[in-house]
């Protein structure tokens, strides 16, 4: 046999060995039993440290806050709503509670008179018409109970200088907002 043949079948034999010797340890070390009280090899990478992270604070786009919770040592909880944000301005209850205009009177077009004195004044006006279900002695301004509309109701009432009373039976059930039924005393006026 020739040498280069023989160092040859040398080299392939180390490398055989090599082979059979990595692949025990790999299967051998990976698998051990818990009760040998060896570790575990890796493959030469380091597992990433434990670390504890603190939830970074995030920036919301809302314009509305949350409110706040906090825990009383009682074991209460208490809510607080936040404050507004200061760049934005809240519709006044003029401009968000609909007032409805209808004329009871034998003026042509009382209630839009009206409605256009309403809306230069800030009022919500959404809807003009007649009122024909009987005759009302004078103009007035009705409120149901709904969050905002007394309020509105007075405030256009002084504004205007017309009475304010609580929805009567024929109309308690009409559609949300105030409701202005003007007469052939209405004024215009205004603040």
């Amino acid at each position: 046999m020739r040498p280069t043949r023989l160092v040859g079948f040398v080299l392939v034999g180390v490398a055989v060995v090599a082979v059979g010797l990595g692949v025990f340890t790999l299967t051998s070390n990976g698998a051990s039993p818990q009760g040998q009280g060896r570790p575990p090899v890796t493959s030469g990478t380091t597992p990433p440290p434990a670390t504890t992270t603190t939830p970074k604070p995030t920036r919301t786009t809302t314009t509305k806050p949350r409110p706040t919770t906090t825990q009383q040592p009682s074991g209460q909880t208490t809510t607080v709503a936040p404050p507004p944000p200061a760049n934005t301005t809240t519709p006044s209850l003029k401009q968000t509670v609909g007032v409805r205009v209808y004329n009871n009177s034998f003026i042509k077009d009382l209630a839009a008179k009206a409605a256009d004195a309403f809306t230069s004044d800030g009022f919500n006006v959404v809807q003009v018409g007649n009122y024909s279900q009987g005759n009302i002695p004078t103009s007035t301004v009705y409120f149901s109970p709904a969050p905002g509309e007394q309020q509105v109701a007075t405030e256009l009432g002084k504004d205007f200088g017309m009475r304010v009373l609580p929805r009567f039976p024929g109309i308690a059930f009409a559609s949300p907002g105030v409701i202005v039924i003007v007469t052939m005393d209405f004024k215009g006026g205004g603040s």
